[in-house]
């Protein structure tokens, strides 16, 4: 920027970056004059402001929509990739109550479609049928187990030919459970047994009565010999021929054991078992 001194005429050259919109005065270095700064001069000055501050606008508006054109051009390309990945759901969301509505009735008319079936409640069904059978299979063994007297009973009285086939088997499974048959003793008597001693030999003879309304199985008879000190001599498990006992009858029965001791007083007593094994 070129400046004239009034007085002298010199002309100076001043770095606009000096000046600014306070200064109003330039002294000469020359004749020392003062004079006012030319309105054409700041005129100059002030437009080169404006001009730097409209150059940095200018810049920075064209930055920001060159970021807002980079930003768009990435916001398109993002929904077009959506655009062509298929949705179920937005598509659902798309469609209209019509649309809908129309789909709806068609499937209705569809006569080809079958019915949806429902595995779970057949699952559900079998899982229960199959715990029902264990639980019975379970009760029905716990009830032959528990009531086969009175079975072998009944069975010795209508089919005498099955239960001889099949006593062996049921002897077996006895022993291995360890579980012997109990025969019902409460219905049971022991009555005019007879007992005779001589020349070591005892003979004994008696019968057992049923007083029910069924059949039961025949108990063994245990036989003992007894010495006046109270020592056994003898003692003989006695296992009748019979099976059973009908309703309301009795049976027999009749033997004799020797022994070995020469003392003749000696006492018998009998007494009928309870637990059954190898009938």
């Amino acid at each position: 920027m070129l400046q004239t001194c009034k007085s002298c005429g010199t002309v100076f050259e001043i770095d606009e970056g000096l000046l600014s919109t306070n200064v109003k005065w330039l002294k000469c270095s020359v004749c020392n004059q003062k004079w006012n700064v030319s309105k054409e001069g700041k005129k100059d000055f002030d437009n080169d402001i404006i001009e730097t501050k409209n150059h940095k606008s200018n810049d920075q508006s064209l930055k920001v929509k060159q970021d807002l054109a980079s930003i768009k051009s990435v916001v398109e390309k993002k929904t077009k990739t959506m655009s062509l990945q298929k949705s179920s759901a937005l598509e659902q969301k798309n469609k209209t109550v019509v649309e809908i509505a129309s789909e709806l009735s068609a499937s209705k008319l569809k006569p080809n479609d079958k019915p949806v079936s429902k595995p779970n409640k057949k699952s559900r069904f079998r899982k229960v049928y199959f715990l029902y059978f264990v639980i019975s299979l379970i009760m029905l063994t716990a009830m032959v187990i528990f009531f086969r007297p009175l079975i072998l009973a009944y069975t010795y009285f209508y089919f005498p030919k099955y239960a001889d086939f099949y006593s062996k088997q049921i002897n077996l499974i006895s022993l291995k459970i360890k579980s012997p048959i109990l025969v019902e003793l409460n219905y049971l008597n022991l009555k005019d047994f007879v007992a005779t001693s001589k020349d070591r030999e005892i003979k004994f003879s008696g019968m057992i009565t049923n007083d029910s309304k069924r059949p039961i199985l025949v108990p063994r008879i245990k036989i003992l010999a007894v010495r006046e000190d109270r020592k056994i001599i003898l003692e003989k498990i006695l296992v009748l021929g019979p099976k059973i006992i009908k309703p309301n009858s009795m049976i027999k029965f009749q033997d004799s054991v020797q022994f070995k001791s020469n003392n003749e007083n000696i006492s018998v007593k009998v007494r009928l078992l309870k637990e059954l094994i190898n009938f």
